[in-house]
């Protein structure tokens, strides 16, 4: 059962497009210039992205969010593509690069903490803490950085004063720092974000993101964010198998790569062993991912942080 909906509490997931939806390539100019002018069905999915937005977009009680770094003028091609794939969603917002480039905003033109995090918290607003958070993104940029400080300054690790500090260290300019802190001022505090995905598009070693705590699960492969996630209740088991599915047809995976992702999701600590265990009659594959898994010792996740240093990691990472 998707959770069971019944008196569900609505969860929000919040997306990135780039990297972490769309396959996109901004490493070269001519990977940017297709970015900006191919069309909507030509635009690929990142493998077992689509099917994991359908499979939680199926429950009634779940609400797909997106926010990325992409500019408004692609609004039309991006909402196409949506379509097409069938992803049901119930916001997206892009970034008006073109006002920072006419106001001579350039750090904003590429920066990403001025942006997605007063955009988080301003769309947090009317919401209650029984209402809890699933955010994907990828390891490109600093999504997990911007999740992470979100989460933290929802639960009230942060203090205003920290945001601040995190938000003109990472380069935001002082109206938009402005918007993030007339947000917090606005907003209940509880503990609402469960998990950030940070899709390794770069392949970053997992440990890279340590430092952020469990709450940051760092993934390979959408199918083992779709194996935590089915773990905890918020995906179904028919849509787990069309997360796999899809990564079968669109990256050629065999059952062997599979038992590998299993095997280190389970070693890292984020997927108990037993739910690859009352898959296993589902079929083949998930029979012989939980043999191979089987075989692991998983380590022993630590509590989150009470408090994370996020301006060395800002310094390290920039």
């Amino acid at each position: 059962m998707q959770g069971s909906d019944r008196l569900v509490e609505m969860h929000i997931y919040r997306w990135d497009l780039d990297k972490t939806y769309l396959d996109t390539n901004f490493s070269s100019l001519r990977g940017l210039v297709r970015a900006a002018t191919e069309a909507a069905e030509e635009k690929r999915a990142v493998p077992g992205a689509t099917a994991l937005i359908q499979g939680l977009a199926a429950a009634s009680s779940a609400r797909i969010y997106i926010l990325s770094g992409s500019p408004t003028q692609m609004r039309s091609v991006l909402e196409e593509k949506l379509r097409l794939d069938g992803v049901r969603y119930d916001g997206l917002v892009l970034k008006d690069n073109l006002t920072n480039l006419r106001k001579g905003r350039f750090r904003a033109i590429r920066g990403q903490f001025g942006y997605k995090l007063p955009a988080l918290l301003a769309a947090r607003q009317g919401m209650g803490t029984a209402v809890h958070e699933s955010l994907f993104g990828d390891d490109a940029e600093v999504d997990a950085l911007i999740y992470s400080v979100y989460a933290d300054a929802l639960s009230g690790r942060l203090t205003p004063a920290q945001v601040s500090r995190i938000m003109e260290t990472a380069g935001a300019y002082p109206d938009r720092i402005e918007v993030a802190l007339a947000a917090i001022a606005q907003l209940p505090t509880g503990e609402v974000v469960d998990h950030i995905f940070i899709h390794l598009e770069r392949a970053s070693p997992p440990l890279r993101f340590a430092a952020l705590g469990p709450r940051v699960v760092p993934v390979f492969s959408w199918w083992q964010a779709a194996m935590v996630l089915h773990g905890q209740g918020r995906l179904s088991v028919e849509g787990v198998s069309a997360v796999t599915d899809e990564v079968i047809a669109t990256e050629g995976l065999d059952d062997w790569a599979f038992s590998s992702l299993a095997q280190d999701i389970v070693r890292r600590g984020h997927l108990r062993p037993g739910v690859l265990d009352a898959l296993s009659g589902e079929r083949t594959l998930f029979e012989r991912c939980a043999r191979a898994a089987s075989r692991i010792t998983p380590v022993v996740l630590s509590a989150q942080p009470a408090e994370i240093d996020y301006l060395s990691i800002l310094q390290r990472w920039s």
